[in-house]
């Protein structure tokens, strides 16, 4: 006889090949965490993923939980010159985005970032009251750390830097997102701005300012120390920039990153990422974390920045271009999820 479950929770992540063992260490966490008494319904968005990583997700697959991958390589590959990418972005970090339209039978769905360890039973924060906000989310820790990147979305974005949310850990509100068409806004902002600093991460606090329910940071702690958190409120750890234990040793919290990766097929792996690394990778990663900071001022002094122009810049000359985009993203999102029902 089937089991009968307390409640079924949908779990969304994104990736591609590269971030495949921090996804699997993820998972590995998330449900060693997880409620006997719940069902855990993992979504892994993603374009293309080789047989072999596919095989090594799916394996970890529980009693209480389904692993399942939703292609959208067919789909939205036909739209990604519109995603501007820098660095390590790929086009995988917008498709959280999409999750409401492409998961119409949901009201609610957990977005999760690959890049995190969980410590808690993930049911807590999916079960926290959202009604009326577009998003649960934490405030950004980066912005309440670093002057030049508080400066810059107070400046560039025209959001107080305590009112700026990581867009790493979201508990979306998928009802109030379709109603509000917060996708297709998004196409519309992305036709006529390029941010380049945190680029996802912007157009949803634009797109969801003033409508975000705060979330403790417990749910969303970074890898450094804040005097102001007590550990023992820790419940998922988000590895961000340089503090991530696959690149740097004696990193905050790594212990837990490194408990649950000998959960996976990548422990050997991801110790010779964080071993063979060298001089000129940490000198990189400096050179990456000065041009991200001149980047952030660039922009913030920028007058022709999102804020200073009030969000009109390249409206006029835009809105046809903007109109078939929409036109075009829905046929797409459509045939998304007539494909998967087929």
């Amino acid at each position: 006889m089937e089991k009968k479950y307390k409640q079924k929770i949908p779990i969304c992540f994104a990736t591609d090949d590269n971030y495949v063992p921090f996804l699997t260490v993820a998972i590995a966490s998330l449900l060693a965490n997880s409620s006997k008494e719940n069902f855990y319904k993992i979504y892994v968005l993603t374009s293309h993923l080789t047989e072999e990583n596919m095989n090594s997700i799916l394996k970890m697959a529980t009693e209480n939980s389904s692993i399942k991958f939703v292609q959208l390589s067919k789909e939205l590959d036909k739209v990604q010159d519109m995603f501007h990418l820098r660095d390590y972005y790929s086009k995988e970090t917008y498709y959280r985005i999409f999750i409401p339209n492409l998961f119409p039978q949901y009201e609610k769905v957990l977005y999760l970032d690959c890049d995190i360890t969980v410590l808690a039973d993930v049911s807590e924060l999916y079960n926290t009251q959202i009604h009326g906000y577009y998003v649960g989310a934490v405030q950004e820790e980066v912005m309440q750390t670093f002057e030049v990147f508080g400066n810059y979305v107070e400046k560039a974005d025209g959001i107080n830097r305590k009112n700026y949310f990581n867009a790493g850990i979201l508990l979306i509100n998928c009802r109030r997102w379709r109603n509000k068409l917060i996708a297709e806004r998004f196409v519309d902002l992305l036709n006529r701005y390029k941010f380049r600093v945190v680029q996802d991460e912007d157009y949803l606090n634009v797109l969801c300012k003033d409508n975000i329910k705060w979330l403790p940071l417990g749910w969303n702690k970074t890898s450094y120390k804040n005097e102001a958190f007590d550990d023992k409120d820790l419940k998922i750890i988000h590895w961000k920039i340089n503090w991530r234990p696959w690149k740097y040793k004696d990193v905050l919290y790594e212990e837990y990153f490194w408990k649950y990766a000998k959960m996976t097929d990548f422990y050997d792996k991801l110790i010779q990422m964080r071993d063979s690394r060298t001089e000129e990778d940490f000198k990189k990663d400096e050179l990456l974390m000065e041009n991200l900071s001149k980047m952030a001022q660039e922009d913030a002094d920028d007058p022709n920045n999102y804020f200073r122009t009030g969000g009109k810049k390249g409206l006029m000359n835009n809105i046809f271009s903007t109109i078939k985009k929409i036109i075009k993203f829905r046929k797409i999102i459509n045939a998304s999820i007539f494909r998967r029902k087929k």
